[in-house]
């Protein structure tokens, strides 16, 4: 038993030697790694600073202020609203004991009332608020890429990539590329066309 174990040990190890050299030393061409085929033609690329054309673009300067004015009214409103409901409560804490105990359960309800109104005021004038911020951003956002696909035909470039402080996945950025200036006066232009129809 022992002789048929070592021939068949023998057997597998010469063919196993034989698959090793076969699978080494065969050299086809479907096996060849072949280097991809680069276009020899040329691209241009370029960038712009998002930080940069929202400080300048006229439409962006007057969306936010028109989005900070909003949410200052909101807040202003919400601040009313507290005051009225501090107001309450400093007018029941002085009087609370004098108060028949009629009085201090209704007092009791106005104030419950004021602060359930002050919390569904909130919540809604926040979504409301976060519901136009996030669409005055996006027209804001197509405004630009709107402005960006004639731009980049115009002067023929395939990408143009924004960077900016908060989101700036470029690391090295050549200022030769830099066509801030350009967009933003372009777009300053634009706007100051459209907003003269």
């Amino acid at each position: 038993m022992n002789k048929v174990l070592l021939i068949v040990n023998i057997v597998l190890l010469a063919a196993l030697a034989y698959l090793y050299y076969a699978f080494f030393n065969h050299k086809d061409s479907a096996t060849k790694i072949t280097q991809p085929t680069v276009s020899k033609t040329s691209f241009k690329i370029a960038y712009f600073d998002m930080d940069t054309l929202e400080k300048y673009y006229v439409l962006a300067k007057e969306t936010r202020d028109y989005l900070k004015s909003k949410n200052d009214a909101m807040e202003n409103k919400l601040n009313n609203i507290r005051e009225q409901y501090q107001a309450k409560v400093n007018d029941y804490n002085k009087r609370g004991a004098s108060l028949s105990q009629t009085e201090q359960s209704q007092m009791q309800e106005e104030l419950q009332r004021l602060d359930g109104y002050y919390s569904q005021q909130q919540q809604t004038l926040s979504q409301d608020f976060q519901g136009e911020y996030m669409q005055k951003m996006v027209d804001l956002k197509n405004n630009i890429e709107n402005f960006l696909k004639g731009y980049s035909v115009q002067k023929g470039y395939e990408y143009i990539f924004s960077t900016s402080s908060d989101d700036n996945v470029i690391y090295y950025k050549d200022s030769v590329r830099n066509i801030t200036t350009d967009i933003v006066d372009q777009l300053n232009k634009n706007y100051k066309d459209t907003k003269k129809k």
